[in-house]
Formats: C-alpha cells, sequence, structure tokens
C-alpha cells in the first residue's frame, strides 16, 4: 500500500455502513441501558418471586408468538431496500400493503389461539402459580396487535436506510416502556402492574414510529408511500410474502426460542423457578454487549440486499466479513473491560439476594457471548442469497440437540443449569459461520434468481 493510499481501516470507518451501523448501535445502546436499569428497579420493586413469575407470564406469550410468528418484516426490509435501489414505487407500496394485512391477521389468530391455549397449558406446566402465569400471558397476547403500525413503519424506515429515524423511534419506545412497566408495577405492586405497563408501551412505540414515518415521507427523495395507499395496494400477492416468511421466520423464531424462551420456561419447569429471575437479569446485563450486533445487523439486511440486486458477490463477501469481524471484536474486547467491574457494581445496584446468583450467571453466559458474537449476519447471509432452506435444517437441527442439553443440564443442576446449557447452545453458530464462508468460495457470482 502507498504511503498516502488509505487503509483498510480507514475506507471501512469512512463507509456509509459504518456510519449507518454506528447510528443504530447508539440507539441500541441507550435501549439496552434502559432495559438494564428497568431490570435493576424491578427487582427492588417486585423482589425476585414476583419478578419470576412476570418473567414466565412474558415467556408463555413469546412461546406462542414465535411458533405463529413470520419473518415477514426482514423479507419486506429485503424488498423494500431492493425496490428502493431500482426506483419501483409500485413495489415498495405493494410490500408495505402485503405486510400490513397480514400482521393483522397473525395477531388477531395469536389472540385467539393464546386465549384458547394459554389457561390449560400454564396450570399444566407450572404448579401453583399456572393460573396467575396464564392470565398474564392471555393479557400479553394484545402485543402482535398493538405493535403492528411500528414493525410495518420501521420494516419501510429500515428498508430506505432512514436510521437515525429508526433509531428514535427505538428509544422513544424503550423510555417509554421503561417508565410505563415501572410505574404499573409500583402503582399495582405485582406483575399484573408491570404486564399493563408493557400493553401500555406498545401503543406509545406504534404512535412515535407512526410519527417519524411521516416526517421521513416529508423529506426530499423519500420513495415511502402513504400508508393508506399502501393499505389498499394489491400488487404484492399474500402468497408471495408468505413463502419467503415462513423460512425466514423459522430461523429467527427458532433462535429465539433456543436462547430466550424455552430455557425459561425449562428454568421454571424442570429447574428451580426461583432462578428464573437471575437467569433473565443476567441475560440483559449481557445484552448491553450485543447492542453493536443489533445495530449491525439491522445495517447489514439492506446494505446485502441492494448488493444482492446488483449481482455484487464480491461486495457481498467483503459486508458479510466486515460485519461479523466487527461485531465480534467489538464485543469481545468490551466485555473483557467491563466484566471485572461487576463485582464492585452489583453490590450497590441490587439487593443483596441477587448479587451472587447474578455473578454467577453472568460468568457462565460471557463465554457464550463472546462466541455468537462473531455471528452477527447469518440471518441476513441466508436472506439474501436465497439460502434459507439450509439455514431452516441447520437451525431446527440446533433448536433439538440444544434444547435436549438446556434441559439435561437443568435436571442435572437446577440453579445454573440453564446457563451452562446456554452457553454450549452459543457454539451452534460457528455452523452457521462455515456454511457462509464455504458458500462464498464455492459461488463466484449471484444466480439471476437470487438477484431478482
Amino acid at each position: 500500500m502507498s504511503p498516502g493510499g488509505p487503509s483498510w481501516a480507514r475506507r471501512a470507518l469512512g463507509s456509509r455502513f459504518f456510519r449507518e451501523s454506528s447510528t443504530l448501535q447508539v440507539g441500541a445502546l441507550l435501549v439496552a441501558v434502559s432495559n438494564f436499569i428497568g431490570a435493576v428497579v424491578m427487582t427492588h420493586v417486585l423482589g425476585a418471586y414476583e419478578l419470576s413469575i412476570f418473567y414466565l407470564g412474558v415467556s408463555c406469550y413469546s412461546l406462542l408468538w414465535a411458533l405463529l410468528n413470520l419473518g415477514l418484516a426482514n423479507v419486506v426490509t429485503k424488498r423494500i431496500a431492493a425496490a428502493i435501489r431500482s426506483g419501483s414505487e409500485d413495489m415498495i407500496l405493494g410490500w408495505m400493503g402485503v405486510f400490513l394485512r397480514l400482521s393483522v391477521l397473525l395477531a388477531l389468530g395469536a389472540l385467539a389461539v393464546g386465549l384458547l391455549v394459554f389457561p390449560a397449558g400454564a396450570r399444566f406446566a407450572f404448579d401453583g402459580d399456572g393460573d396467575r402465569i396464564a392470565r398474564l400471558a392471555s393479557a400479553l397476547v394484545l402485543i402482535p396487535l398493538l405493535d403492528v403500525l411500528r414493525i410495518v413503519c420501521c420494516a419501510a424506515l429500515q428498508g430506505e436506510r432512514r436510521m437515525a429515524a429508526l433509531a428514535r423511534v427505538d428509544m422513544g419506545h424503550e423510555l417509554c416502556r421503561l417508565v410505563l412497566v415501572v410505574s404499573g408495577a409500583l402503582a399495582f405492586g405485582d406483575a399484573w402492574g408491570a404486564v399493563l405497563g408493557l400493553l401500555a408501551s406498545s401503543v406509545c412505540g406504534s404512535l412515535l414510529a407512526l410519527d417519524a414515518y411521516v416526517r421521513e415521507r416529508r423529506r426530499a427523495g423519500s420513495l415511502l408511500p402513504p400508508l393508506l395507499g399502501a393499505a389498499r395496494s394489491t400488487v404484492v400477492p399474500a402468497r408471495d410474502a408468505l413463502r419467503e416468511g415462513v423460512q425466514v421466520g423459522l430461523v429467527r423464531n427458532v433462535d429465539s426460542l433456543g436462547v430466550q424462551t424455552l430455557p425459561t420456561l425449562i428454568l421454571g419447569s424442570l429447574g428451580d423457578p426461583g432462578w428464573v429471575a437471575y437467569l433473565r437479569i443476567a441475560q440483559r446485563m449481557v445484552s448491553v454487549a450485543r447492542v453493536v450486533m443489533q445495530g449491525i445487523n439491522r445495517t447489514a439486511l439492506p446494505a446485502l440486499s441492494q448488493l444482492a440486486g446488483v449481482r455484487d458477490v464480491a461486495g457481498l463477501r467483503s459486508t458479510y466479513w466486515r460485519a461479523s469481524l466487527l461485531s465480534g471484536v467489538t464485543i469481545s474486547l468490551g466485555l473483557l473491560l467491563v466484566l471485572p467491574a461487576l463485582p464492585f457494581l452489583l453490590p450497590r445496584l441490587f439487593p443483596a439476594d441477587f448479587v451472587e446468583p447474578l455473578w454467577t450467571m453472568v460468568l457462565i453466559l460471557t463465554p457464550g457471548l463472546c462466541i455468537v458474537s462473531f455471528s452477527v449476519a447469518n440471518d441476513v447471509f441466508y436472506l439474501v442469497t436465497d439460502q434459507m432452506g439450509v439455514a431452516i435444517k441447520l437451525s431446527l437441527l440446533g433448536l433439538v440437540v440444544n434444547t435436549a442439553q438446556v434441559a439435561f443440564f437443568a435436571w442435572w443442576m437446577p440453579t445454573i443449569g440453564v446457563a451452562i446449557g446456554l452457553t454450549v447452545t452459543c457454539l451452534w453458530s460457528l455452523v452457521h459461520v462455515a456454511y457462509a464462508w464455504l458458500w462464498f468460495r464455492r459461488h463466484p457470482e449471484l444466480q439471476p434468481s437470487i438477484a431478482r
């Protein structure tokens, strides 16, 4: 390299990808910090037992929604980004319209199924508190319906790469969630107040997203259509969105099930239910480091989609590895810097009975986060390279294997076994990275079906 030539680092730091991912990372960092503050306050307001009831109710709802939810948001973001690159306003309108209609139908379906399933299911899984957990989960299943406007508007903003507006919506929604959930818990003194706060924050999030969407539409050069026009558009058949959405939804929901929902439910039924709060709070603590992954992932989707649209396989490969390395190295170094300070911070933040269990959980979960931090762009890679079939097979196999070993560890060690199983689960993410490396070696150019 010539002395005056730009270095790789200089080019990376000056790229649009870096600027946009940094914007989302700052927003995600504030969201994660707010989330952590809320968890700290809730330990003092509700205590370990009532907080565990709340988390079990949330996990029951999350399990149902993961089984019914489709990955339409990522599909629509990809399609909008490609349509913007080609200047096709009709396709932007069509994909937003089908997303809006299908989101409402899925939310109504989830509400009906939840009201039928939760009462019997929760009583079967949890002794004593099954009825309370069922009522909480039945109320929480309203969230998908209340979130429809937010997810549709945010998918369009992300597709047009309006990352600053997207970050503002995320931060505003999280601030509303923090204030309303804590206020509800204080007002009612139990998990019901926190659930009502979550429902109210979903309404606020949708209103914030709608306001941001309207503002961005007025900017010069924006191709975002009016929402009413999108709702009436039938350019894109629902079967096209469903076909691709089912594939993406399987991959993303399998990951969520394996890392968040099922481990919590397994701990509540096979392990020690009193440790559910410790596990979820420890996961939130280490998830502060994952804000880098969130910002990079949400930037990678439209960036890689546009590269696929022009069949730029070299750009795809470069962007994928840049995103993976940037995320992995940043998170691993950040954890090494922050971890030594936790023994001094935990006693000052949490009640005395939380300190030792949380420190133990964090130590167990941290190695797994370092491993998975290099897998930030895996789901995006499968989506834009038309390899969702492979992703589904690998993800389902991983879910079966990893759920079995998490259940075994929970039975063997009722308090910390699930945390150990989660760290082992993170090793599976390396399988996806290995497949991406192999695919790039075997495909020097994109097929027309991928670049369409």
